[in-house]
């Protein structure tokens, strides 16, 4: 990072932070504790929201690493499990302020902060943005750091306990069961619980929301073809269409491609499995496991062995 990015970063945080608390130099003598606790409540609101959504972009961004083999799966396991984790607790503590807010609120307060607000609400928006932009434009230069930091740390950090993540997550969507990205931390914790039914439930909830979801269709798809008691054709005709709707926007993706290369040889549809196999050796890591298992796959298949 040069230094004159760092200057400018600094600058700005400064100059918001003073625009922040402009609107409290002129404090009302009646209330100066309520207004003070507020601010730092609403300071804290606006820092939470902007972890909130960094964390997100986060686990975004993990799963295209993942997905491109730029990641390894016991990095990804270890990245994904610390950001849900900070993720849980930011939610918590937005929840928690937002109780607080509805209960110790009243007209006459709200009358008195409305003068003040309107110029931090503004300048919170501004530290949004920002954060948002410094965070993002970070995030690429920091993701190897991070994975050797983890690496190095994992033996000394208490990895969080799946079990309690889904019993808080299994709560929270009782109150907002049409929260995406909470079914989608579900989906992800019952897999890692090996609760596949559960876990299939919850991608379906996710489609029912959003249909063209790229991992709920990918994982949905697996679960179809690798949790099945027999091989019924109807079955890996649904994972095909599962597995098309991702491949219309990453046609390259390497996993993707091999699952549904996958459901092809069941359907003995030998040559268009040869087709997406070849596109997924193609697009995984030279020289890594996967890579190599896929080309021992396509080499058994034209000579018409069972690939594996």
């Amino acid at each position: 990072m040069s230094i004159i990015f760092v200057i400018v970063c600094v600058t700005i945080l400064i100059g918001v932070t003073l625009a922040i608390s402009l609107p409290f130099w002129k404090r009302d003598p009646t209330t100066p504790d309520i207004i003070s606790q507020e601010a730092a409540e609403d300071q804290e609101r606006a820092d939470l929201s902007v972890e909130r959504e960094v964390l997100r972009q986060s686990l975004q961004e993990l799963e295209v690493e993942l997905a491109q083999g730029r990641l390894e799966q016991v990095d990804y396991d270890r990245l994904k499990a610390t950001d849900e984790r900070r993720l849980i607790g930011a939610l918590d503590r937005l929840e928690a302020l937002a109780t607080s807010n509805t209960q110790g609120s009243s007209p006459e307060k709200n009358k008195t902060r409305g003068n003040a607000w309107g110029p931090a609400i503004a300048t919170s928006l501004i530290v949004l943005v920002l954060s948002v932009g410094i965070y993002s434009f970070l995030q690429w230069r920091t993701i190897n750091r991070l994975v050797d930091i983890q690496a190095e740390m994992g033996g000394q950090q208490q990895a969080p306990d799946p079990r309690e993540m889904v019993a808080r997550l299994e709560a929270r969507l009782k109150e907002n069961p049409d929260d995406v990205a909470g079914q989608m931390m579900a989906g992800r914790s019952y897999m890692a619980l090996d609760r596949v039914d559960d876990a299939k439930k919850s991608y379906e909830k996710v489609l029912e929301l959003d249909a063209r979801n790229h991992e709920a269709n990918y994982n949905l798809g697996v679960i179809m073809i690798e949790g099945r008691k027999f091989d019924d054709p109807k079955l890996f005709e649904a994972a095909l269409k599962h597995f098309d709707v991702v491949l219309v926007d990453l046609p390259n993706q390497p996993g993707v491609n091999w699952y549904k290369g996958l459901a092809l040889w069941y359907l003995k549809r030998y040559r268009e499995t040869e087709e997406f196999w070849a596109t997924a050796h193609k697009n995984l890591k030279p020289d890594s496991k996967d890579a190599d298992f896929v080309k021992q796959a396509l080499a058994k298949l034209r000579e018409g062995e069972t690939p594996f």
